[in-house]
């Protein structure tokens, strides 16, 4: 079957698996680098789509063509909504409850500040951080204010403040 010492035929094997390793290895380089480039992509489209039709009616559009499912990786409040309810995690009375994902706010929702220097000032969720907790996902909302006069002011808020110190406005 084989003549010589058997070392040899480990090594013809080993030499025949690393060159195979070696081709599958350039290939994967090759298909990350696509990949990355198609990922560029896909995000400006998606910036283009949301800046002329804006954040509700982009997502509205990407429900309407069926494009969800595709775009998930893509959507980061997508992301959330799928994570379960107990990523998400909202402070009350110094108890730590699980807040229903769906609730998480999408960019562009209208808010109310009810305390603080902001009393009374209406604005928009400009962006949300989700950082990992003890038990879970903490939501941080970034908001774009309207002051007296014209001004503008930006503030930050933890969800578990929700109808305590901010509220959604009409």
């Amino acid at each position: 079957m084989f003549e010589g010492p058997k070392e040899e035929f480990y090594v013809i094997e080993l030499r025949a698996a690393l060159k195979e390793f070696h081709e599958v290895s350039k290939e994967v380089a090759r298909l990350s680098e696509i990949k990355a480039v198609k990922a560029k992509l896909v995000k400006s489209l998606m910036s283009v789509l949301s800046l002329q039709s804006g954040e509700a009616a982009m997502r509205d559009i990407i429900e309407r063509h069926q494009l969800a499912n595709l775009l998930r990786p893509f959507l980061a409040f997508q992301e959330i909504a799928t994570a379960g309810r107990a990523t998400v995690v909202r402070r009350r009375g110094g108890e730590r409850q699980a807040v229903d994902p769906a609730t998480v706010l999408p960019k562009g929702t209208r808010i109310k500040m009810l305390t603080g220097q902001y009393e009374g000032l209406f604005g928009v969720v400009a962006s949300a951080q989700l950082r990992p907790g003890k038990k879970g996902l903490d939501v941080t909302y970034f908001f774009n204010l309207d002051g007296p006069r014209g001004s503008r002011k930006r503030t930050s808020v933890k969800h578990g403040t929700l109808n305590k110190t901010w509220v959604l406005a009409p």
